[in-house]
């Protein structure tokens, strides 16, 4: 399929209009003509940000969307392999979570907004390090991120809860209410705690029979999280995905800033 898109001026809303045609095709336009059935997306941004990239939930296909100016300053856009010159790939996404960017597509988006919810968890996250070891400021970054502290958010992709866990993964860390707050965290630390077991392999100081994970390996312990041990595995390291890019940057950037706040020394390690 192809999509054609005028360039859209950075300083207007972008207000993106759609219609399709009788041949299945859709067509995109931020100056949709008169009497041409044109509808407002959905996908309409009016921040002057990029639309998300919409997917069905429990899509677990990696996608990767190309681009190319035309004369006139029409871009068209195409999920197939193109053919000619000119094409750049515009935007990779992943399997499962990456195939998606949390918060404008979510099914269920996040809408508890009472500042009390910030420390409405705080005693299952303190229960999980108990148990998997999983510092309290990654978790906290890891819920701000996925969910906002909102344990109702449903995302396009189909992950559900707090810490925004697949129907798989839930059932693999037990889990069988996404939406309870302490079954999500516990099942979601759980998962970090595999993570970590899987990528982290640098030797603790203190301890010569532990392992720590070192900056790089908490990258891809975060990555995984988001897009899957296998494809972090497969490049080792973040994917090449836009939609895992952010999520480890705001990941990381919300994890230093928790620590800073709590003060909290301890290192993600092995257990």
């Amino acid at each position: 399929m192809v999509l054609g898109l005028a360039m859209l001026p950075t300083a207007v809303h972008a207000e993106i209009w759609s219609r399709a045609r009788t041949d299945g095709t859709v067509e995109f336009t931020n100056q949709p003509a008169a009497g041409g059935k044109w509808k407002l997306s959905p996908q309409s941004r009016r921040d002057g940000s990029a639309a998300p990239v919409e997917t069905k939930p429990g899509t677990t296909r990696t996608a990767t969307v190309w681009a190319r100016e035309r004369e006139g300053g029409v871009v068209e856009f195409t999920n197939l392999q193109p053919v000619g010159a000119k094409w750049k790939v515009w935007l990779r996404t992943g399997p499962g979570k990456a195939a998606s960017v949390r918060g404008a597509s979510d099914v269920v988006p996040a809408r508890d907004r009472s500042p009390e919810r910030f420390a409405r968890y705080d005693e299952h996250i303190q229960h999980q390090f108990g148990f998997y070891g999983i510092p309290l400021a990654l978790v906290r970054a890891v819920i701000k991120t996925e969910s906002d502290f909102d344990p109702r958010v449903v995302s396009s992709a189909g992950a559900k809860g707090l810490m925004q866990l697949m129907p798989d993964t839930a059932r693999e860390m037990g889990v069988s209410d996404p939406f309870d707050p302490r079954q999500n965290i516990m099942g979601g630390s759980r998962y970090l705690q595999l993570l970590v077991r899987r990528f982290c392999r640098t030797p603790s100081p203190s301890a010569p029979n532990k392992t720590i994970c070192s900056g790089q390996e908490v990258i891809k312990v975060i990555a995984g999280y988001h897009a899957g041990p296998g494809a972090v595995e497969k490049y080792g390291g973040i994917p090449p995905y836009e939609t895992t890019r952010a999520y480890v940057g705001s990941v990381l950037r919300r994890y230093q800033q928790f620590r800073k706040h709590s003060n909290e020394a301890a290192a993600l390690a092995e257990r």
